[in-house]
């Protein structure tokens, strides 16, 4: 069987002997009926009339949660322009990496919103990308697991909040969802740093939140901590939450609800349309799904993360990340590289920033035979953080099947959205 998988910002054709795959998944496909009928359905299930005296007369904040790439923001913020009329005035957050606050995706959806709001009358408004090093923010309080809770302090005038926010599985959060617009969204460096290190526990992995319809998927110490600083940031305040599920630009499902409510909905709905259940294979072939999810290796890495159980001890991966940009972040290349006992042994109050994946990748590179990444790294960058250099993915499938006829092979495209439970 030819299979065309996404890699970079093209195709990459395996053909696999029918015999040989045992499963090849996806995302859900698109619906039929397309993103602005997604968004009126949700808009209607909520009722058109409700929406706007929500608003009414109040300073309203309006968080946008640009780290989920293949969400089409802008479309979702147009739907919900008009209902902001009424508002006294609109602050706009876009949440963004430490990183980069001012990168390219921030200000396209700037200008976006500049031009939207163009088009019709429009309380005073402001728009602002969260940078958690050089902002103003206010303390208030700290977690019981310790995570100082230091918001923006543009968010301490808001009457109301609006959050857009899409919806996937994570591998540390349980699932990127309306809570993350806030903690870590809103919030300092110090704040990100204290909820990430949690991360180092494995109880703060996919599919797993304090939201959960199953009450025991529920323990996740990253996720526990970041709800118990949202409150605190809220302080009762009310909460409007648009959410959204969608693979390339394209939406499967779409909510508009208070917080809690549409949160646990796109949990549901995520382990629907994103998670599967296989016997484990002989071997792994993944593709994150093509730029920009393939954009570095970090990004790309929780493919991998995710839809490792899809793999039985020992196995081998052929992994398709492009990485066009390089490795990632600095500190998370510096730790990679590192020993894998050395790496595994790290403890939270030892915890730097951006390391979190290196963390969770070295037990699961002990545990197998070999991780093949077929990029557009260099070789020696390759072998440098534990991995084998894939130069020619058909040639390594060959050899797979000429040692191991009958092996099994699962093959997962646009994977940093699938889970393997």
């Amino acid at each position: 069987m030819l299979l065309s998988l996404n890699y970079g910002r093209g195709q990459l054709a395996l053909e696999i002997p029918e015999k040989n795959l045992l499963a090849y998944r996806q995302p859900a496909a698109n619906a039929a009926s397309g993103n602005q009928k997604i968004l009126l359905d949700a808009i209607s299930d909520f009722g058109i009339l409700r929406i706007s005296p929500i608003f009414a007369g109040r300073q309203v904040g309006v968080i946008v949660d640009v780290s989920t790439h293949s969400t089409p923001h802008a479309e979702l913020l147009a739907v919900m322009l008009p209902f902001l009329r009424s508002a006294r005035s609109v602050q706009f957050f876009l949440t963004t990496s430490a990183e980069e606050p001012e990168r390219a995706a921030n200000q396209q959806l700037i200008d976006a919103l500049h031009a939207m709001i163009a088009d019709f009358e429009f309380p005073d408004y402001e728009i602002h990308a969260n940078d958690r090093e050089r902002d103003e923010f206010v303390t208030v309080g700290k977690t019981t697991r310790g995570t100082p809770v230091q918001v923006n302090e543009r968010s301490a005038r808001c009457d109301i909040f609006l959050v857009i926010a899409g919806m996937q599985n994570h591998e540390c959060a349980g699932y990127s969802n309306p809570l993350n617009n806030f903690l870590p969204g809103l919030c300092s460096l110090e704040t990100l740093t204290r909820n990430e290190a949690l991360a180092l526990d494995e109880r703060s992995t996919f599919g797993a939140h304090p939201f959960h319809p199953d009450p025991l998927r529920r323990n996740n110490p990253l996720a526990d901590d970041g709800w118990e600083g949202v409150q605190m940031i809220l302080r009762r305040r009310p909460v409007l939450a648009l959410t959204a599920i969608s693979s390339r630009g394209q939406l499967q499902w779409a909510k508009i609800g208070a917080l809690i409510e549409a949160t646990r909905a796109g949990i549901q709905k995520v382990d629907e349309l994103m998670s599967f259940a296989l016997p484990p294979a002989d071997y792994l072939i993944v593709s994150p799904g093509g730029y920009p999810d393939d954009e570095n290796f970090y990004t790309a890495l929780r493919a991998l993360l995710l839809t490792k159980n899809a793999l039985v001890p020992n196995g081998e991966i052929l992994f398709l990340a492009h990485c066009e940009n390089g490795v990632g972040p600095q500190q998370f290349y510096h730790e990679l590289t590192k020993s894998l006992p050395e790496i595994s042994g790290r403890m939270e109050n030892d915890y730097r920033l951006d390391s979190y994946k290196a963390y969770k990748f070295a037990p699961m590179l002990q545990q197998l035979r070999a991780v093949h990444l077929h990029s557009n790294l260099p070789h020696d960058v390759i072998e440098g953080l534990h991995l084998h250099p894939g130069a020619e993915p058909q040639a390594l499938v060959n050899q797979w099947l000429a040692e191991n006829p009958p092996a099994k092979i699962i093959v997962l495209d646009g994977a940093i959205k699938l889970a393997r439970p």
